[in-house]
């Protein structure tokens, strides 16, 4: 008595062959990036590294927390604005880490950090802030937004592989 194998597919219409192989192809898509993530993320870097040396330097107390208290490590710092470099910085990483660059959270994080900027030029003393911190804000978010608009999107092409699959029934 000879046993032979039989391939069987599920498909009604598909015909029973002989060590038949069937090939399935998947793809894989490979994430868009931008050159802006990578200035999200310089932007964010910096920011975040500046903040927590100058929250260092200051400590929080919750009765002096708009008190100067510390020359930081580009310019006078408060508490809060130590704080308010913090979370912009990792605000601003967390947009240089989505792929093909969260532009709208760059947009967004830009205008804010312009607008600050400008705001500690014209007022300086009620911010109890200096010019360098005014230019530092004018131009982070001048450079997000020019990046953000100007910056291209690329596109990965999809990988594809290819790989046997048999289903054998012994009859």
């Amino acid at each position: 008595m000879v046993r032979r194998r039989r391939i069987v597919d599920d498909r009604a219409d598909a015909a029973v062959a002989e060590d038949e192989v069937a090939t399935r192809r998947s793809a894989v898509e490979r994430p868009p990036w931008s050159p802006a993530q990578l200035i999200a993320l310089a932007i964010g870097i910096i920011a975040t590294v500046v903040g927590v040396i100058a929250l260092t330097k200051t400590g929080i107390h919750s009765n002096a927390m708009d008190v100067v208290r510390s020359n930081g490590p580009l310019w006078q710092h408060t508490a809060w604005l130590a704080i308010g470099e913090i979370v912009f910085g990792l605000l601003m990483i967390g947009a240089g880490v989505i792929p093909g660059g969260a532009r709208g959270l760059m947009t967004f994080l830009g205008i804010l950090a312009l607008a600050f900027g400008i705001a500690v030029m014209v007022d300086k003393t009620d911010l109890r802030t200096e010019d360098a911190t005014g230019w530092a804000f004018i131009v982070a978010g001048a450079l997000s937004l020019v990046a953000a608009s100007i910056s291209p999107v690329f596109f990965g092409g999809t990988r594809r592989a290819g790989y046997a699959r048999r289903r054998e029934v012994v009859a």
